[in-house]
């Protein structure tokens, strides 16, 4: 198949004959109005590359050049990013504007032009905020786990103005039946400034 063209380029690896490859590759300058003087110019950006090819679709038998060009209409319909491989090499381009055409100067095949536009792909500019961990690590399987000695140590509470059971069961997670059994003081009359066992 190489054989058939000579100085041949390639689009997506199909082999075709480009006369000419006219590449447009641009900017975009935005400028805004200054109190004196010129307009500024704050940023360039840069345009997506659009590169128009024309030249010959020429294979030795009738079918194969038909099978060349249902490829070529198959690569524009379906929009699949190729590369064309030319003078230069252009990546991430998108087809459009096939046109053939046949003329008695070319009994082999077609003459075509088509347009290739540059795609870029976007990236994301979220980045994923670092999380620190708030529990304490998982212990290795089989290894003992020692008891936390905060549990077995008696603490006591120091009672202030407007302290009951209930609220001082609820802020050390024990029930108000076993403050009462540990401290024996009426409910009602829990004395301000007396220690009480709460664990």
């Amino acid at each position: 198949m190489a054989e058939e063209l000579v100085g041949t380029s390639k689009l997506q690896g199909l082999l075709i004959h480009v006369e000419d490859e006219d590449a447009d590759i641009d900017v975009d300058t935005p400028t805004h109005k200054v109190e004196k003087g010129i307009d500024l110019s704050d940023h360039v950006e840069r345009k997506p590359i659009v590169v128009k090819l024309s030249g010959l679709l020429i294979r030795p038998t009738a079918d194969r050049v038909e099978t060349l060009v249902q490829k070529l209409q198959a690569l524009e319909v379906e929009g699949k990013l190729i590369t064309y491989e030319g003078r230069r090499i252009y990546k991430n381009m998108l087809v459009s504007g096939l046109t053939i055409k046949a003329n008695s100067g070319v009994m082999n095949g077609y003459r075509f032009s088509l347009t290739l536009t540059e795609v870029r792909i976007g990236q994301s500019s979220y980045v994923k905020p670092e999380v620190k961990a708030v529990t304490a690590p998982k212990a290795n399987a089989g290894r003992k786990q020692t008891e936390n000695k905060k549990s077995t140590k008696e603490t006591t509470h120091t009672v202030k103005k407007g302290d009951t059971y209930s609220a001082l069961a609820k802020k050390y997670g024990v029930t108000v039946a076993s403050l009462q059994k540990l401290n024996g003081y009426d409910p009602r009359k829990i004395p301000i400034g007396a220690k009480l066992k709460v664990g």
